[in-house]
């Protein structure tokens, strides 16, 4: 459920904008593109783990250990849960100084194709499903999606694609910055934080 409240991002967008590389390590990439209609870029990371599907699905539905491995995460709990298929999340974002720290609530809705076993994760945006707390920033916009591909072998493709508006005002350039390194180390906390969830 989980490993997306960190990110101070927002949502998947349809435009056909080219991606362009950012980071790439010989087991993750990250790259960005422009946003329709802001100044804001959308980023999105692909990594593989050596995992079941079970066991990245735990870990991402996870709400007590999301601050373990997602990006300055202040922690998440969950509000809503409808079974399997949609949660509504609340996740604080642990922003750095001189920036107040941000909370969001989005839903994530979970599908599975019968016949690949992939699932996909969207990532939908609800900043008044509850009030907003006076000490944070509520995140005004955010979105996107996660999608998992088995592969042979015990192995699972990861992709992670993200948009958002951190709210108050930062610089461009600075969140800009921020989404590549929030998406990059999340993605790289991932590998290690699904094998310790699966050997617990």
């Amino acid at each position: 459920t989980l490993g997306l409240v960190a990110t101070l991002l927002v949502t998947a967008s349809a435009q056909a904008t080219e991606w362009e590389l950012v980071y790439e390590t010989e087991n993750l990439r990250v790259q960005r593109r422009d946003y329709e209609g802001s100044e804001l870029d959308e980023i999105k990371g692909v990594v593989r783990v050596n995992a079941t599907l079970n066991a990245v699905m735990a870990l991402l539905k996870d709400a007590p250990f999301n601050r373990e491995w997602v990006y300055r995460s202040g922690g998440a709990s969950i509000l809503q849960d409808s079974g399997y298929a949609q949660a509504y999340v609340y996740g604080v974002v642990d922003a750095p100084f001189p920036m107040s720290d941000r909370d969001t609530v989005v839903r994530f809705d979970y599908q599975q194709d019968p016949v690949t076993k992939e699932i996909t994760i969207a990532i939908s945006n609800f900043p008044d499903f509850i009030p907003a707390k006076a000490e944070l920033v509520r995140v005004p916009k955010i979105g996107g999606h996660w999608h998992l591909k088995p592969e042979k072998d015990g192995w699972v493709e990861v992709s992670y694609q993200v948009y958002g508006d951190p709210g108050g005002w930062i610089p461009v350039w600075m969140a800009n910055r921020a989404a590549v390194v929030s998406v990059q180390e999340t993605l790289r906390n991932m590998i290690s934080a699904v094998t310790r969830l699966e050997g617990a």
